[in-house]
């Protein structure tokens, strides 16, 4: 169930498509569900506006991007996280609501111990300034786009792999960021979070999730925001992972981790060596990034989900509408590791101050 404290409601049929124990059974329940859950998504209208944001570009190790399956010298790809601002019309009360998906406050996610040993490997030079290029903060696009702290109403992430929340929601004795806003997180991912694995340490901020539980609202399962807005469970990733759908005017695109780029989704398609003889010889439909093998199986199926639900991409139908909120970057540090195609970057609509956020200045 979702907390009472919000007004949002289950997106159906795919909690008991999840049901099933057996993971073949499960899948092809999925498939089938996906499918039904879309159609009742876009039949309830497209959202009111979204823009997507670049906030920095990092190494990460070819080893995970593709599950092993890129063919490189390179010991690392480049990817860009980005962030996405929605707006939507809350389920309920029809007022226009703000979601930040992703804010990464990648100044503080440096201190997660994989990256940690990283810069202090090759130093703050080559860390900052050759291996990894800063795009925008999160205050800088809000300001850009005419927004304020004081208009966000929810953050999400697809999952908390190196983020540190306390800026943002308070817990370290300044004052928040947002100061309205409260975090939307899946239920497993907030107790993984708080009772970590000795092998999930690696990832995360120490500290990192040490905020007010009063700005907490946790979620169970697939959740309907409102108006062309859903995060879907997609666990696998990690335990609590989850992924943001959107429904626009013309499309439905989908937001996670579980893979680097659209051709994780469809590897045959894949020019980066190795990827498409992979998944061949694998008889896999999607090629994991797997940094994490919590449970692959899991995170297989939640790829299925989210290839399914997003449908083809408006652009270029040979590739499903999944836009990375980490994407693979062609970059010059990593020869052939490059996408396939980049598809155009999720912006529609027009975003504005909320009343409430007048309300509060």
């Amino acid at each position: 169930m979702i907390s009472a404290s919000a007004p949002f409601r289950p997106l159906p049929l795919l909690p008991e498509a999840r049901a099933e124990r057996s993971p073949g059974p499960r899948l092809q329940q999925l498939r089938r569900a996906a499918l039904e859950a879309r159609e009742s998504f876009v039949r309830e209208g497209p959202v009111a506006a979204v823009a997507t944001c670049d906030l920095i570009t990092f190494p990460y190790p070819t080893l995970f991007a593709f599950s092993g399956a890129a063919l490189s010298p390179a010991p690392y790809v480049m990817m860009t996280n980005r962030m996405q601002v929605v707006q939507f019309a809350e389920a309920g009360t029809g007022q226009r609501r703000t979601l930040l998906f992703n804010p990464t406050d990648y100044e503080r996610g440096h201190a997660a111990p994989f990256y940690r040993a990283l810069r202090e490997r090759y130093g703050a030079f080559l860390s900052d300034k050759v291996m990894s290029t800063r795009h925008g903060t999160v205050q800088g696009y809000l300001e850009q786009l005419g927004l304020t702290p004081s208009d966000v109403d929810y953050l999400a992430f697809d999952h908390l792999h190196i983020q540190d929340l306390r800026g943002w929601l308070g817990g370290d004795g300044a004052p928040p960021v947002f100061p309205r806003a409260k975090l939307l997180v899946q239920r497993a991912e907030w107790t993984m979070v708080k009772h970590l694995h000795p092998m999930q340490h690696v990832w995360f901020v120490p500290g990192g999730a040490d905020i007010p539980e009063e700005r907490v609202v946790l979620l169970d399962g697939d959740t309907w925001l409102g108006q062309g807005a859903a995060l879907l469970s997609t666990p696998g990733h990690t335990q609590g992972n989850m992924s943001l759908a959107v429904a626009t005017a013309n499309e439905v695109f989908v937001v996670s981790e579980n893979g680097v780029s659209t051709e994780s989704y469809t590897p045959l398609l894949s020019r980066i060596p190795g990827v498409r003889r992979f998944a061949e010889q694998m008889g896999w439909e999607v090629v994991l990034n797997g940094n994490t093998r919590e449970d692959s199986l899991e995170q297989y199926a939640s790829m299925v989900v989210e290839k399914l639900f997003a449908g083809p991409s408006a652009h270029d139908a040979s590739f499903v509408n999944f836009h990375p909120s980490s994407l693979l970057t062609a970059h010059l540090l990593a020869p052939g590791l490059g996408p396939t195609v980049v598809l155009p970057a999720p912006n529609t609509g027009g975003l504005h101050p909320t009343p409430a956020a007048r309300r509060a200045a």
